[in-house]
């Protein structure tokens, strides 16, 4: 339901046109956070965040962040893995939440932001898409060219730029997929990653929470193409320790899931070295990017740590067979197998990268003013 304060009215918003911010997990408010903040201090725009209720985003993130949410959609009741069931929730939740009887109609949507590759990205881009609502999507085009890696992210993406009327892309890369798809020139823009932004606001602002942790190597392993990979993941880095191919100690965050749960535990036999610590994962997002900021090297399929990693220039692990970010190929990250020979091979490699690699920051993704670039595009778009 509504905040109390939001009461939207055409007088409130004095002209302004509406902007919806759509998002549902953790990562797209931290990506959106410093857009919002611009929209919200402009003269132009009077944007409402919309919380499709995807995940559970901790009410501690948004205080810490000096948001709270406008309206929330209602959660999927005994809410089940089954995708056709979670979009059709989040896309009749649309209708719930805009039409002719409650306080924002659609008719006063101006545009919709959507970020990323979510199913509420997807569902928010499609949705605008029928009701004849621009499209405005934040980290487009990103690809790795294969729908089953990742599941069912790499077909959100492609559905989504299609839906867009803007496209606002990291890199060169990004943009170039999308005009190789077809998609207008005029509808691309190359303006870094809002990942920095955040980054380099949260640095500004003293946000970051620094760890009591010390000399490890960062692991999570969750995604859905991974599933049948995570008792063989468990038993490389049981190796790892076992076999000294490291002096740091594994700093493993255990993904909620039962099923990935019981899959890694089923190789352990009960048993972890000293050095091999399974953990809960981290709920408090500034918590864990004190964990990224500190680590020695990180073990992930996570997209979000990839880009994080690169920001704090820590050498990454990707547990993928590809990946929809090839900028930090060249970087800071190597695609791994779950090879233990392979992940041997990656320690020395980042041994290796962390002496000649010294700077404390990269900037591939942006120096922090990708926010300020989309408003700017934004007020063309609107000729105001």
């Amino acid at each position: 339901m509504l905040n109390s304060d939001l009461k939207f009215n055409s007088e409130k918003a004095n002209g302004k046109r509406l902007v919806l911010f759509v998002f549902g997990t953790r990562p797209e408010i931290i990506k959106l956070f410093v857009l919002y903040r611009e929209l919200l201090k402009s003269e132009e725009f009077y944007p409402v965040l919309f919380n499709s209720a995807q995940q559970t985003i901790s009410n501690d993130i948004l205080s810490y962040l000096d948001l709270k949410f406008d309206i929330t959609a209602d959660e999927i009741p005994n809410r089940s893995s089954d995708l056709i069931e979670f979009i059709s929730h989040i896309l009749n939740n649309f209708n719930v939440k805009f039409n002719d009887k409650t306080e924002i109609r659609k008719q006063d949507i101006a545009g919709i932001i959507v970020q990323g590759d979510t199913a509420t990205a997807y569902c928010g881009a499609l949705w605008g898409c029928l009701n004849e609502i621009p499209v405005f999507h934040v980290e487009a085009g990103l690809r790795t060219f294969d729908h089953q890696n990742p599941f069912p992210e790499e077909f959100y993406r492609e559905s989504i730029a299609r839906s867009s009327s803007l496209n606002f892309c990291p890199t060169e890369i990004s943009y170039g997929n999308l005009i190789r798809e077809g998609v207008k020139k005029e509808k691309c823009f190359i303006v870094g990653n809002t990942i920095n932004d955040a980054m380099v606001t949260l640095i500004r602002e003293g946000k970051i929470k620094e760890t009591e942790h010390e000399n490890y190597i960062l692991s999570t392993l969750h995604r859905r193409e991974n599933w049948d990979k995570v008792s063989d993941y468990a038993k490389i880095l049981y190796d790892l320790v076992r076999n000294n191919k490291t002096d740091k100690k594994i700093l493993h965050l255990m993904h909620p899931n039962p099923a990935i749960r019981k899959s890694f535990y089923s190789k352990l036999n009960g048993f972890t070295p000293e050095n091999f610590i399974i953990t809960e994962p981290v709920p408090d997002y500034f918590k864990m990017l004190g964990l990224v900021k500190k680590s020695h090297m990180i073990l992930s399929d996570s997209g979000g740590l990839q880009e994080e990693s690169l920001f704090f220039n820590i050498p990454c692990g990707i547990m993928r067979k590809v990946t929809e970010r090839p900028e930090v190929l060249d970087k800071n990250a190597r695609l791994l197998p779950f090879e233990y020979d392979k992940v041997v091979d990656f320690l020395q490699y980042s041994e290796d990268y962390r002496k000649i690699n010294t700077s404390k920051f990269d900037f591939t993704y942006g120096t922090g003013n990708t926010s300020e670039q989309i408003y700017k595009i934004l007020k063309n778009y609107y000729k105001i």
